[in-house]
Formats: structure tokens, sequence, C-alpha cells
């Protein structure tokens, strides 16, 4: 990505020789691959725009700001254990809520769906008594998935009641004619 990133000059010439060498064999190849010619300009553009003191400063603002959708599934193991009354040092459980995100990136299930709770339940046995171990589960997934989604569900709704009564008066400020 850096040689993509620093040197995108050289990046999209590379692709195109390629191209045109693949292209030089079959006349049909050579059609499709005329798109896709067109698809690496774009994508040099758009790397060109980004490129930019702009472009760095947004990717800047987009790291800072991605901040608080992290947070909630870095603290759900956290805030389950201080919901069950269960003390814990608040880094130790961080790490390990950090290892198991990491983990789940991988799971083959949609959401990792099962295979989060189980991994979970693994990884925080230490800090979790076994009889608490569902009550532990449901906790996490709550914070970690259905609380976050009530709160989206209530900012989006919110949204979309502010732009409907702002085309509602929109529609009763103009005049019929």
């Amino acid at each position: 990505m850096c040689v993509v990133i620093f040197f995108p000059r050289m990046v999209r010439d590379l692709i195109h020789r390629v191209a045109e060498a693949v292209g030089r064999r079959s006349r049909r190849v050579a059609d499709k691959l005329e798109r896709l010619r067109q698809g690496i300009d774009e994508a040099h553009a758009s790397v060109i725009a980004f490129n930019s003191p702009s472009g760095w400063l947004t990717l800047f603002w987009a790291t800072i700001l991605s901040a608080p959708s992290h947070a909630n599934k870095l603290l759900a193991g956290y805030v389950a254990l201080r919901a069950l009354g269960l003390h814990a040092n608040f880094v130790d459980i961080l790490l390990v809520q950090t290892l198991v995100m990491f983990l789940l990136y991988f799971a083959p299930t949609p959401g990792a769906s099962g295979i989060g709770e189980v991994l979970s339940a693994a990884v925080m046995s230490s800090y979790v008594p076994r009889e608490l171990t569902p009550i532990y589960i449901l906790v996490w997934r709550l914070t970690l998935t259905y609380f976050t989604l009530a709160f989206g569900f209530f900012v989006f709704s919110t949204w979309v009641r502010r732009g409907l009564r702002a085309i509602d008066q929109g529609a009763v400020a103009e005049p019929a004619g």
C-alpha cells in the first residue's frame, strides 16, 4: 500500500504495461483490458487526490472518529464484568477484549455468532466464575451489539424525522401555482 500511495504513477504505469502485454495475446482480452485501464486511471486520480494535505487530514480525522466505534467493542468485557459486580484490572480486560475482537474478524459466521460467545467465555474464564458465565455472555453480547444497535436506531430515526420535517416544511412553504 505504501508503494501505491507514495509512487502512484509508477504503479499505474506498471499495471498498464502488464495489461498491454496480456492484451497482445488475445483481442477479446484486450477489449476487456481497456475498461481495466480506465479503472486504473480513475484509481490513480483518487490516490493522487488522497496523497494531499487535505487527504491526510481526512485520514487523521477518520482515525480519531473511529475510536467510539471500537470503544464499545473493547470495553464490552469490562462493562459486563462490572455489571456482574466482578472486579478486574481494566488494562488486562482491555487487552483480552482486543484479542477477542481481533480473533472475531476471522470467524466464518456472520457477526461471529456463537463463536464470539464461546471465545469470550473461554478467554474470560479466568475472570468470570463458571456459574456466572451465561449471564456474563448475555451482558457482553448486549453491550457489544444490541445496545449499540438501539442507540444507532435512535440516532438514525431522529435524523430521518428531522429530514422528513424539513421536506414537509419545504413543501408547505412553496406556493401552489
